[in-house]
């Protein structure tokens, strides 16, 4: 194969890797199983080039077809589970969220940023806390939820974030914060206080409280936080869900001694 064949060789190599990885971003939180055609709307892809590359996805077990519709394969999920961030963080904080629950009685969440979004890393409910809210894997946005209120406040690149939580300050309820001199008076608040706090800014009858963990320079490298169907005792909350960020951030070797 001359040079010339080469490039034209891996030009079309990664052209079907990128085609690959539009069919696998088409599924997220709010669109857990899609159809073929939702496939390939999604992806921006021609119906008979998604149906030939999701055969491949299936065969390789990236993706499961459970009748007429697609989820996410076993496989793929188990290479998730080897990411450092969920190993790390989320395998150290899991008896730390086991403490908070035992406490509050209440939903406990774990989030990291992800895509200008609050990722939810990882979720522990008991038979008392009632369903929860959202699932593992979703994106919540920064400026409607505790977490990512959090997650911006205490960022090393907060400006950052904060330019791309204002530009989105899309309405999700009549309570959602949509001004951006009320949102950055929001997070100044946040960092004053040292939690935060969404009441039914994502969805209704959905109240949170989150708290940092912390690194040694004093950046959030994820949030804590509690989830309800009313507003949690802040006073009774916050000091369960800093203690356990300290410890979390202690077994991690990035929190203050």
């Amino acid at each position: 194969m001359n040079i010339e064949q080469s490039d034209k060789s891996h030009r079309k190599g990664a052209s079907v890797t990128a085609r690959a990885l539009a069919i696998l971003s088409a599924f997220e939180g709010a669109h857990p199983q899609l159809s073929l055609s939702d496939i390939a709307r999604r992806a921006n892809l021609p119906v008979s080039t998604a149906h030939r590359l999701v055969a491949e996805l299936v065969d390789w077990g990236a993706l499961e077809r459970r009748h007429n519709r697609y989820v996410i394969g076993d496989r793929l999920w188990k290479l998730g589970l080897l990411a450092p961030v969920r190993r790390d963080i989320a395998e150290v904080a899991a008896p730390y969220m086991q403490d908070v629950l035992f406490v509050t009685h209440n939903v406990v969440n774990l989030f990291v940023t992800q895509d200008g979004c609050a990722l939810l890393l990882e979720r522990i409910s008991g038979t008392r806390v009632g369903t929860p809210f959202r699932n593992v894997g979703d994106l919540l946005p920064l400026h409607a939820s505790a977490a990512g209120k959090v997650l911006i406040a205490y960022s090393a690149q907060q400006s950052t974030l904060m330019a791309t939580a204002s530009d989105t300050l899309t309405s999700l309820t009549p309570h959602t914060i949509t001004s951006t001199e009320r949102f950055e008076t929001e997070i100044q608040g946040v960092y004053r206080n040292g939690y935060a706090v969404s009441q039914q800014e994502v969805g209704l009858q959905n109240f949170a409280v989150a708290v940092p963990i912390l690194d040694h320079k004093g950046n959030a490298i994820a949030a804590l936080g509690v989830v309800h169907r009313e507003l949690p005792s802040i006073g009774s909350v916050v000091p369960v869900l800093r203690i356990a960020a300290r410890g979390i951030a202690r077994r991690l070797n990035v929190g203050f001694d």
